[in-house]
């Protein structure tokens, strides 16, 4: 079994690819879940929602410490300190020194502010025993599968050669791959930039050489492609912090605010900041409040709030700028409203697709009911996975 996991290969991109990947002939869109890949990663690898498994987005309010205690005296730093990049790169080393494994970054957000929030992602979420519920690498462990998964930390190219030499060599019953490459050109270039084309032609042709090298091993490739949702070509940019910045309450002290990329999240000290907010936003033509019945069906209800009090969404293909993510405008980005086309993910394979494996949460199950049938389970027992 051969799983490649490409960030952002979304169903609508991929079937805009002429010819792409023949090798993989069932296909069909996986809907995704609000948010971005924070959310849904642990959600491909747990078969949970984001409600169930606790990761929504990278950065939450502090419930305690947390990992950027201490940070609260950067307020008494120079601007020109706090923004320099010899500080970010200081910051990120204290942070990994207290025990950060997972995927962060600081991107934009206020030094000064960092301390009131917390990662929720300490640990590596590719490795058994990384997230807080059962997840397809503690199964892979549990029935001593021989396997080995790349991720973010190792470059693509040298992913994929190296995938291919254990193929090869015929040592694995399971290898997964995750990239995020396309995702970063992406956002870069929009749907239809050259990297883009070329990062779909490597995947193309890359299963083609997956296939090659298995049997070269002895083996029969069973080949799945997968990816966590697709983007949107990104075509007005909305400036949230002025709308909220212009009115009479102080951030920080009135109210709490984290402002992704697309969307706008508070946490309420002073009720009158809350009323002016809600109606201020609420007059921008590009954008919504989310309904706690909204959050509850897409799986993002948290009784603590930890990821906010009110949440404001923006509209597909509309933009924060600036955000706590970054200044400037990028081409094309993802964390919409699920609903919209753009935003399902893939599967494909060489082997047949079950009906009912249409949502990023199906994935999991899926995987360890082929697994089942690589092993030689009983029919009788197959489906019996989580």
């Amino acid at each position: 079994m051969v799983v490649v996991l490409v960030d952002a290969l979304g169903w609508t991109l991929s079937e805009r690819e002429p010819g792409f990947a023949p090798s993989l002939p069932e296909r069909r869109p996986l809907a995704t879940v609000l948010g971005f890949s924070t959310g849904a990663l642990p959600t491909v690898f747990t078969g949970r929602t984001t409600g169930e498994h606790g990761r929504w987005l990278m950065y939450a309010r502090r419930r305690g410490p947390g990992v950027f205690h201490g940070f609260e005296a950067l307020r008494w730093l120079p601007r020109r300190v706090r923004e320099s990049a010899r500080l970010t790169r200081l910051l990120e080393r204290v942070v990994a020194a207290r025990g950060v494994r997972g995927y962060f970054n600081l991107y934009e957000v206020p030094r000064e502010e960092l301390a009131e929030f917390d990662l929720p992602e300490r640990d590596d979420i590719f490795t058994p025993g990384g997230l807080p519920c059962d997840s397809i690498w503690d199964e892979l462990e549990r029935r001593r599968v021989a396997w080995r998964g790349w991720n973010w930390r190792t470059p693509e190219p040298d992913a994929r050669a190296q995938a291919l030499v254990e193929l090869a060599q015929g040592r694995l019953d399971f290898a997964f791959l995750y990239s995020a490459v396309l995702d970063a050109r992406l956002h870069h270039e929009g749907s239809r930039g050259a990297g883009v084309r070329a990062s779909l032609s490597e995947w193309s042709a890359w299963f083609d050489d997956a296939a090659a090298a298995a049997a070269q091993g002895g083996r029969e490739a069973w080949l799945y492609l997968c990816s966590d949702h697709g983007m949107v070509d990104v075509r007005a940019t909305v400036d949230v912090m002025a709308r909220v910045g212009s009115l009479p309450f102080r951030r920080g002290r009135d109210y709490l605010a984290f402002f992704d990329s697309t969307m706008a999240r508070f946490w309420w000290g002073e009720p009158r900041a809350r009323d002016a907010i809600m109606r201020a936003l609420a007059d921008e033509p590009r954008g919504r409040w989310l309904s706690q019945q909204t959050l509850a069906r897409e799986g993002a209800a948290f009784a603590d709030a930890r990821f906010g009090d009110d949440v404001f969404l923006l509209e597909p293909g509309a933009l924060l700028v600036p955000s706590f993510m970054g200044r400037g405008r990028v081409a094309a980005m993802h964390g919409y409203d699920p609903a919209h086309p753009d935003m399902a993910g893939l599967l494909a394979a060489n082997r047949p697709l079950p009906a009912g494996v249409t949502h990023l949460s199906h994935l999991r199950g899926f995987l360890e009911r082929e697994l089942d049938a690589a092993q030689g389970v009983p029919a009788s027992h197959l489906g019996a996975a989580s």
